[in-house]
This record gives C-alpha cells, structure tokens and sequence, in this order.
C-alpha cells in the first residue's frame, strides 16, 4: 500500500470522521472503499488497457491498424 495526502473539505472530513466511528473502522478504509467504487469500471479499464499493451509489445507484428480494425467493423455491422 502507498500513502498518500488529499485535501477534504472541513465538513466533509468531520461527517468521515463520525462515520468511521460509527461503523468502527478507519477514516482510510472508508475513502478506500469510496475510491475503489467510484471509478471501478475505469480501473478493471485501465487493467484491460495495460495487459493488451504489454501483449502488443511481446508481439507487435499482430497489430492491427486502426483503419483496417475500423474498416472491418463497419463491414460486420
């Protein structure tokens, strides 16, 4: 895990504040969990993105342009 520092809006981190006292867990795992769910969809992307990347640059003469990948699709729709 790495640290890190955000900046919140004073109410918003005594509202945190009481709420990880009520739920009896850290402030930081409630802005964990907040992150994690909020850009979901775009992290599980991100992953996707990368792993096809690091498959292109094992084997880059499979690459497909886009105007050929583009042109196909088209052809399929």
């Amino acid at each position: 895990m790495v640290r890190t520092t955000i900046y919140l809006p004073e109410e918003i981190h005594n509202s945190l504040k009481h709420l990880a006292i009520e739920m009896h867990c850290p402030m930081a795992d409630l802005l964990r969990k907040a992150v994690e769910k909020t850009y979901r969809q775009e992290l599980e992307d991100l992953r996707i993105a990368q792993k096809a990347w690091k498959a292109h640059l094992k084997n880059p003469e499979k690459a497909v342009s886009a105007r050929d990948y583009f042109a196909k699709r088209i052809k399929h729709v």
